[in-house]
Formats: structure tokens, C-alpha cells, sequence
């Protein structure tokens, strides 16, 4: 792999060992175990959409909340720093192309650190949901935010997820481990008022990483209905259109389906969240290195 990753996640973890008072993770040793096999996270091929009580692939999907500027790459720091050397340990996630794309050194830097280019305001039939698709397919970890930007006040209650994140379920050819992850203390790392030098994490404040069981069991019943109705998934006739178009021309059921999934995924989360306070009262956790 390339150099980015590695040295990105080295940083993340040096902050995480040196720079936080204390930080706590829950459920890792689990999360690595499923990391170790053939899989697509939350963070499928050879047939369209296997029904859902065939074998589950297992390669993940990751799900977070989002609370700064930093959540990305610093919570991967609590990971083994080997987990940045191998491409199938190694995560993808998207990035919006007004902030991370902006001059050919961004565009590097983001590219090699395996973040896939997003346009806001294009919806989710664009070409970065059907490439984080792709990546699942293979076997490839993918890490979302499904709020879709940062949210530092009540931290207990999500926003509305994205839709695109239940576009990638319904459209994988065989469905990824959906794994949620909760995070809390990045927002006092990154507040978003803070003051010069705003571009300079803080110290000394306490991180918990919390890694979940997976939503498979409530969200695999909501995919199978939509590949029920559509063994192939409904597209619309042009991409990369105003959202507001798109929509138009979408079958209502399908945006009533996809809403439902992302609640689901939702609640999921939130009740992840609720934990932290239990989580918070353990000891803290030692940040391993290779």
C-alpha cells in the first residue's frame, strides 16, 4: 500500500497515545476479528442480490457519527498500524469535492488515502455511491458518515441519515457486514467555534471509540423487500442530475423504502451511543502500536 495511509495513521494514533488524557475503546478485538476475513463493512457478482438468508459477505461496512473536522483519520488510530499496510484491511470513505479536491495536492493527498471524490447537491445517483458499491463488491471495507456533515450540539440525537448509504445496500451484489461505530470526544478536539490556531487540534481531552455489533438482522429484511420488487435496481435515465430531478422520476415506493432502511441504521446507532456513558466509566485503554 501506499505511504499516506501509514503515515496518516501513524499520526492518529501518536494523538491518540500522546495527545488525548485518556481514551477508551470498546469492542475492537472483535471489529479486527472481522476485518481478518474475505468481507465488504459498513464501516457482493456473479448474481444479482443473493436472497438474504444465503451467507452474509464479510467484508464491512462501517457507520459513525460525526462530530469534527478530525473524526476522519484520528478514530482510526485505536486500529493496529499493520490494518494501514493491507488493502483489505485498509478502509475507503467518501469525501466531499468542495473541501477535500479543491487543488492538485489535495486531490493527491485524498486520492492516495483511498477517499472517493462526492459532489454535494448531486444526490446519491452519482458516480462516488456506485464506486463505494464496487468497493463492497470486492471485498473492500467502506466507511461512511451517513449524516452527511459534522453535528457538535446534542450529540445523543443523529440527524436524518443520507439515502446513499441505503442505495449501496440495496445495489450490492451480496450484502456487507454493517457495522456501527460511535465516537465522542472528537467535538472538544475540534470545536467548531474554537478559536486561533483554529487548524491545530486540542490536547488533553477524552476520546471513547465504541464498535458494535452488526445491523444485518434488522436491515437484510428491508433489502430483500427492495430486491423482491426490483431484481434490477432502478436507475434513472441520465446521472449526476439535481437531486430534485431525480426524484421525480424515482418511483415513490423505492424513496419510502430507502428511508425506512436508513432509519433503521439510525436507531441502530443512537442506541450504540447510549452505551458511552457505560463505556466511560471503564478503565482507560491502552493504544496498541504494530
Amino acid at each position: 500500500m501506499g505511504s499516506v495511509p501509514l503515515v496518516v495513521g501513524a499520526f492518529s494514533k501518536l494523538f491518540l497515545r500522546a495527545g488525548c488524557r485518556e481514551v477508551r475503546v470498546d469492542g475492537l478485538p472483535t471489529f479486527l476479528e472481522r476485518l481478518k476475513g474475505e468481507r465488504g463493512v459498513l464501516t457482493g457478482a456473479s448474481r444479482r442480490a443473493p436472497p438474504c438468508d444465503s451467507q452474509t459477505d464479510l467484508r464491512a461496512r462501517a457507520v459513525s457519527n460525526h462530530i469534527s473536522v478530525v473524526d476522519e483519520p484520528f478514530m482510526w488510530g485505536c486500529l493496529p498500524l499493520r490494518t494501514f499496510l493491507d488493502s483489505q484491511t485498509l478502509r475507503w470513505t467518501l469525501g466531499a469535492s468542495d473541501v477535500m479536491f479543491n487543488g492538485k495536492w489535495d486531490r493527491w493527498f485524498f486520492t492516495k488515502g483511498q477517499v472517493i471524490e462526492t459532489f454535494r447537491g448531486k444526490g446519491i445517483y452519482q458516480k462516488a455511491i456506485d464506486e463505494a458499491t464496487k468497493k463492497l463488491d470486492k471485498g473492500q471495507w467502506v466507511h461512511i458518515f451517513p449524516e452527511g456533515r459534522i453535528k457538535q450540539e446534542n450529540l445523543e440525537e443523529l440527524r436524518r441519515f443520507k439515502w446513499g448509504i441505503s442505495r449501496m445496500l440495496m445495489e450490492c451484489e451480496k450484502m456487507p457486514l454493517i457495522i456501527p461505530v460511535w465516537i465522542k470526544g472528537f467535538e472538544q478536539v475540534m470545536d467548531e467555534p474554537r478559536v486561533w490556531p483554529n487548524y491545530l487540534p486540542r490536547t488533553g481531552k477524552d476520546v471513547s471509540i465504541l464498535f458494535g455489533e452488526p445491523l444485518n438482522s434488522t436491515v437484510e429484511p428491508l433489502v430483500q423487500q427492495y430486491r423482491a420488487k426490483y431484481p434490477i435496481p432502478w436507475r434513472p435515465s441520465t446521472y449526476d442530475r439535481p437531486v430534485g430531478q431525480d426524484l421525480q422520476e424515482e418511483p415513490s415506493e423505492i424513496g419510502r423504502m430507502r428511508s425506512e432502511m436508513a432509519e433503521v441504521m439510525r436507531q441502530g446507532l443512537m442506541q450504540l451511543g447510549r452505551r458511552a456513558v457505560e463505556v466511560e466509566k471503564q478503565p482507560p485503554s491502552r493504544i496498541t502500536g504494530w
